[in-house]
């Protein structure tokens, strides 16, 4: 046996903990390798920030460019909505009336709506005022005819509102106007009455099933009374037990 016979070297794996009982002397470049891996993990965490920036930069550009395109879409639109503006002979405005755009489109069942409203509270409301009660009278008679005039003037005989305006005055609120058909609708209303001191008496609950016809006039008078040519055909009303 030769006594100058060289001393095998154990093999460690890179990053592996030494067995025990080996010499420490052997495990000299685990610090170095220890110190290596701490810097790749910083490089990767700085590489990690710079893509999310990168990343958010390109967010933060894209939301500004459609910030920007939608600004100017927006600047480009008209600003301008051209109007039909119709005058009378005497230069007063007759109707208003929109090209284009959603104001060019008229439903007339919007304006019969008002004007069962209007029929029922200008018929039955009465005040202490003789010449208020009056002209509401005239007003709901311009949109009667035919049986509808007869039914109404034979009602409003059996209680006239300026006799009744002597004692009370009576305050109608329609609640409902319901479409039965393409030319009737039926309608609810409350009238509430009140003494010449302004106490509440009571409120009764009245319904009226109504028809009517659209017949607009070419005459000047009966535009500005009647623009759409509403008028009622027939008409009954009565109180809800």
């Amino acid at each position: 046996m030769s006594l100058f016979k060289p001393k095998q070297k154990a093999s460690v794996l890179v990053g592996e903990p030494a067995a025990h009982g080996d010499d420490p002397a052997e495990q000299v470049d685990a610090p170095w390798l220890r110190a290596g891996q701490q810097f790749n993990d910083t490089y990767l965490r700085l590489a990690a920030q710079v893509a999310n920036w990168r990343m958010f930069a390109f967010f933060a550009i894209a939301v500004a460019a459609l910030s920007v395109g939608g600004a100017i879409y927006i600047g480009s639109k008209s600003k301008f909505v051209p109007y039909l503006v119709e005058v009378d002979k005497l230069g007063q405005t007759v109707a208003v009336r929109a090209l284009s755009g959603n104001d060019a489109v008229v439903d007339p069942q919007r304006l019969v709506y008002r004007e069962m409203f209007d029929l029922i509270e200008n018929l039955r409301t009465v005040t202490t005022d003789r010449d208020a009660n009056n002209d509401r009278i005239e007003k709901g008679y311009s949109r009667l005819t035919g049986a509808a005039r007869v039914y109404v003037r034979s009602e409003l005989r059996k209680a006239p509102p300026n006799e009744v305006g002597a004692t009370k005055t009576v305050a109608v609120r329609v609640k409902t106007a319901l479409k039965v058909t393409d030319k009737s609708w039926q309608l609810e209303w409350e009238e509430t009455s009140y003494s010449l001191a302004g106490e509440v008496l009571g409120t009764e609950k009245w319904k009226a099933t109504i028809q009517y016809m659209l017949a607009p006039s070419s005459d000047e008078l009966n535009i500005r009374k009647n623009p759409i040519g509403y008028t009622v055909t027939d008409l009954n009303w009565m109180k809800v037990i």
